[in-house]
């Protein structure tokens, strides 16, 4: 149902002026309410039986939404936030992969400069992490920033991949690169040093990503129309 695509995409934009303005109240409304909005559009799209694809990737959105909800808590839920995140990137992961892995030179290609930018940005974040004193914190994070590379990287590799030709490819890797950004503004922003205005654009970034992985797995399943 479109009403619900339209709600989700009126609910985003309040969100980050929520996140600008400092209205917990309105991102208590706004932020899980895109997720929820989005999630109930993509599933009305999905034919019965339910595509395998489809079915993971609803999946994915529903743990994207318990994490959104953990990290609005305080910081004591933080790694229950990752921990949804990580699993919604693992069905996500799945998702993109479903014919297979493709390992060759090409793909390899697209790994290298994303392990070399997540390489850094983890052994910022460790320092930072060190310094304040909260190395507990350390291992999650660099199993989960590994998980994220990943899905970007699966994202990428649908430009590769036959069966994800045209629309669903380069929306699936925008969608990719912007949920990598999301993350990383985040971890900066939290761990490392503020970022002016760094919810906001985390919160764009993060937006954006979700809405077009879920545009490129309809179109992938031709269901978008």
């Amino acid at each position: 149902m479109t009403t619900f695509l339209i709600l989700a995409a009126f609910l985003a934009p309040l969100n980050w002026y929520a996140v600008l303005v400092s209205n917990r109240r309105l991102e208590w409304l706004a932020k899980p309410g895109v997720l929820i909005c989005l999630s109930i559009w993509f599933g009305t799209h999905l034919s019965q039986p339910v595509a395998r694809a489809g079915g993971i990737f609803l999946l994915g959105m529903l743990f994207s939404l318990a994490g959104d909800i953990f990290l609005m808590l305080d910081r004591r839920h933080f790694i229950k936030g990752l921990l949804a995140f990580l699993l919604s990137h693992l069905a996500y992961i799945t998702v993109f992969n479903l014919s297979g892995l493709i390992l060759d030179l090409r793909t390899l290609f697209l790994a290298a400069p994303l392990a070399l930018a997540v390489w850094v940005l983890l052994h910022r974040i460790a320092a930072a992490l060190r310094t304040s004193g909260r190395t507990s914190l350390i291992p999650p994070v660099v199993v989960y920033a590994i998980v994220l590379m990943l899905t970007c990287w699966s994202t990428l590799v649908t430009l590769l991949r036959s069966d994800w030709a045209g629309q669903a490819a380069w929306f699936a890797a925008a969608g990719g690169v912007l949920f990598l950004l999301s993350d990383s503004l985040l971890a900066w922003d939290r761990f490392v040093l503020p970022i002016p205005r760094g919810r906001f654009w985390t919160m764009l970034s993060y937006h954006w990503a979700q809405f077009l992985l879920a545009f490129s797995v309809l179109a992938f399943l031709g269901l978008s129309s």
